[in-house]
């Protein structure tokens, strides 16, 4: 029968480092026995059991069945409750080949320890009340942070900042709930005892919630990173533009058209912003299938781009086949290439003027990028706090479900409707926002949740 998450009496055992070979691994233990049962697995100058809690030794993992030493190691002991699980945890660190760490967990598991689950040891300090869902989120999120505003909104997450601004919402909204409910037994056609608080206290919730759903966006940037596509005609430019931006030559450039028949991407990091740069291919009339897909490849690239460049080369015309491009879509960013060749005619107003052979101009390009991406990174703790939004899509669907609940109640007092369904949506709205932090959870959706996270997190 397979485990479950919420067998939270099980001693668990997995790798907290990533597989492969590496200087040092770390392999975590948890469970209301862990210390006991590792304890025969240790030979130091102290006994593993008789160590305080937040204290290192030094010594040898041993197999207890037959004494045979696997490695020499460090071990850290952490008792409940002062423990990231708040479980009784150790913490073997062994020299990191995967001989030595299959060894330590086969000999774990035969002293009865199971294999965790992804995720299991923030899940246990979820329930065990040493973090709420939020700051759980964040653990997995700072794990995967691949640029600089990635790991501050999630350490911000992490530190309680946006479950705190959550609290304060859902905390009002309860307030507001108790005094409704206070007069539920009063004639139906007798409102609230002072409706203007009531409305003043629904108009502050739905202003902070409206303030945490449109900074979703900003927020998802910074997690996930931007997509920037290059899109032009064919020998525009575009390749070489590709190469100084990620700093190596990765695409192929040739004077030959149709060269970049299918798109091509990296990732670079930008004033603390990652960016997923994509190299399209020449929007053409295609000679062939081939080509041609990819000319239809690089279409649909630019229409979900968070930022869209078109780059022409300077010293020809514009010609219909950008004007159809550039028409519909009015927040590309247009780059008058080739300002390094004589031949080149001078930039129009509203372009940008580049040389992708000399990098002339690309220093004001990506000024503008940083523009668009939100002015570069916070340099204050107030402006840091004030920019800690959503993690992911669960906290902005619940924040925008709390939202219409709000607006559904104030929508009810501008009709006088009666108290009870006032009430109801006042419910609706604090079970919305507790289920953003984890008070308010189904089992199912907690296992989906901590399922997504790395083994030994």
């Amino acid at each position: 029968m397979a485990r479950s998450y919420l067998d939270i009496k099980a001693d668990i055992a997995a790798p907290a480092t990533a597989p492969g070979r590496a200087a040092l691994a770390v392999v975590r233990l948890s469970g209301p026995g862990a210390i006991a049962l590792c304890s025969p697995c240790f030979s130091g100058r102290r006994a593993l059991s008789a160590l305080p809690g937040y204290s290192l030794a030094q010594g040898f993992f041993v197999d207890p069945a037959s004494g045979e030493r696997i490695d020499q190691v460090v071990v850290s002991v952490f008792r409940t409750p002062h423990s990231f699980t708040g479980e009784d945890s150790v913490e073997f660190s062994c020299h990191g080949s995967p001989a030595v760490v299959l060894r330590v967990l086969s000999v774990l598991e035969s002293q009865g320890f199971v294999p965790a689950l992804p995720g299991e040891f923030s899940f246990r300090a979820f329930v065990n009340g040493k973090a709420d869902l939020v700051q759980a989120e964040a653990i997995n999120e700072l794990s995967g942070a691949f640029c600089e505003t990635a790991r501050q909104d999630a350490l911000a997450r992490l530190s309680g900042l946006l479950s705190s601004r959550l609290a304060a919402i859902r905390t009002n909204c309860l307030d507001l709930l108790a005094g409704i409910e206070a007069r539920l037994d009063y004639p139906e056609d007798e409102g609230p005892e002072d409706e203007g608080a009531v409305r003043a206290g629904l108009l502050e919730m739905e202003s902070s919630l409206v303030e945490l759903s449109e900074g979703y966006a900003g927020s998802r940037l910074r997690r996930e990173g931007a997509l920037v596509v290059l899109a032009g005609r064919p020998n525009a430019g575009k390749s070489s533009l590709f190469n100084i931006l990620v700093r190596e030559e990765r695409a192929i450039v040739s004077p030959e058209p149709g060269t970049t028949r299918d798109w091509i991407e990296a990732w670079m990091e930008l004033g603390g912003y990652a960016l997923r740069l994509v190299d399209t291919a020449g929007l053409r009339a295609a000679d062939g299938g081939i080509e041609a897909e990819g000319v239809r490849r690089s279409l649909g690239l630019a229409e979900i781009a968070d930022i869209l460049v078109y780059l022409v080369d300077g010293r020809q015309k514009l010609s219909a086949v950008d004007d159809d491009f550039l028409a519909p879509r009015a927040g590309v960013l247009k780059v008058w290439n080739k300002i390094d060749d004589p031949a080149c005619s001078p930039v129009p107003p509203e372009w940008i003027g580049l040389s992708s052979k000399t990098g002339a101009g690309i220093q004001s390009l990506k000024k503008v990028f940083l523009s668009r991406l939100g002015s570069g990174l916070p340099d204050t703790a107030a402006r840091r706090e004030a920019q800690v939004g959503l993690a992911g899509e669960r906290q902005k669907l619940l924040v925008d479900r709390a939202l219409d609940s709000v607006r559904k109640a104030l929508s009810s007092l501008e009709l006088a409707a009666t108290l009870d369904v006032l009430a109801l949506e006042m419910r609706e709205a604090a079970s919305f926002l507790g289920e953003i932090t984890g008070e308010i959870l189904g089992d199912e959706v907690l296992e989906r949740i901590f399922g997504s996270f790395c083994l030994g997190k």
